[in-house]
């Protein structure tokens, strides 16, 4: 049983701004360059790929670029540090990454698909995301991985313009390196702590259906989790996980139905009921997230359903609310 720490604070997770880092090039006197802080590798070669320069964007080489080309492709391999877990740390690092890549490209506003890739690396299961996108006429790929206190991310441009099957061609690179040596370096803590946001003390109803979400949300992960897969990452790309909390939240309000509540709540709940009711909320987070959830191999989305449904029934934007945090160390 995980042990977990409930801490009754009113904390927002700041928004993470960007500067242009310094860069520095790292000369490297054999084959292999190993990551200063975890050991991985950074091989001379990588599935046809040479290595053609390392860099480093901080004192300690912590964040640490190594850029690779075979013919017309080149490759850009980045390890980077991701500090302590938290919920949907994912998905935020992700969209912010590709955003900073569109501005900085001057390709904004293309219209994109995001997958959900995992990837087996010696006893961990890891997962990421993934992005297709048309770079000056090129196609491109960038992909990022979770991988307990650091992120391993793949950026792959096809400088000849046509179709070629780059997601095959990350696939290939990411079976030749070793992403367990980053987990293994530090791995998440099984220590779980609910941050409560300002938000979660609306009422007293809103209190409990949040701390009734969390629970449910700590018990998916207790029955459907090994150990080893809570070390890379709170497991919120899983769609199953948030239809626990939206149980969990439920299930605590049928129970105490003469708990203090405002307006805002019980608007909030009479959503959730009726989206739940008519069987769109598989739809509601696969559009809310963007794309960035794993789905059931069998399930089948009705998004123009939805789209109609929601014309009668305005999105309650409470629900986009981080009224609580679930985090490990």
């Amino acid at each position: 049983m995980r042990k977990t720490i409930i801490l009754l604070l009113i904390i927002l997770f700041p928004c993470m701004c960007y500067s242009q880092p310094r860069m520095r090039k790292i000369k490297v006197k054999d084959d292999i360059y190993l990551h200063s802080q975890t050991g991985f590798a950074f091989p001379k070669e990588i599935n046809g790929f040479n290595r053609k320069g390392i860099v480093s964007f901080d004192k300690k080489n912590e964040n640490v670029e190594a850029n690779y080309v075979n013919g017309s492709k080149k490759v850009s391999l980045i390890v980077y540090p991701a500090h302590d877990g938290y919920e949907d740390r994912l998905r935020r690092e992700f969209l912010i990454t590709l955003q900073s890549i569109m501005t900085y490209e001057n390709v904004e506003g293309q219209d994109f698909r995001i997958q959900c890739v995992s990837h087996q690396s010696g006893q961990h299961l890891i997962h990421g995301l993934s992005a297709k996108f048309n770079f000056r006429g090129h196609e491109s790929l960038f992909s990022l991985y979770e991988c307990g206190h650091w992120w391993m991310k793949f950026r792959i441009t096809d400088g000849i313009q046509q179709e070629s099957s780059l997601d095959s061609l990350e696939r290939r690179l990411r079976d030749s390196l070793n992403p367990e040596v980053l987990i293994n370096s530090k791995p998440l803590s099984h220590a779980v702590s609910l941050y409560f946001q300002k938000s979660a003390f609306r009422d007293s109803l809103m209190l409990g259906c949040v701390m009734g979400q969390a629970y449910a949300k700590l018990d998916w992960m207790n029955n459907n989790l090994d150990s080893l897969e809570f070390q890379t990452g709170i497991p919120s790309s899983y769609l199953d996980y948030h239809l626990a909390g939206i149980d969990g939240a439920l299930e605590f309000a049928q129970k105490h139905p003469n708990m203090k509540s405002s307006p805002a709540t019980n608007s909030m709940l009479d959503f959730i009921i009726a989206v739940k009711k008519e069987g769109y909320l598989e739809e509601m987070f696969d559009e809310n997230y963007m794309g960035c959830l794993i789905m059931p191999d069998n399930l089948i989305l009705d998004t123009d359903g939805y789209h109609k449904w929601l014309k009668d029934h305005p999105f309650n934007r409470d629900l986009l609310r981080d009224n609580v945090i679930i985090s490990n160390e």
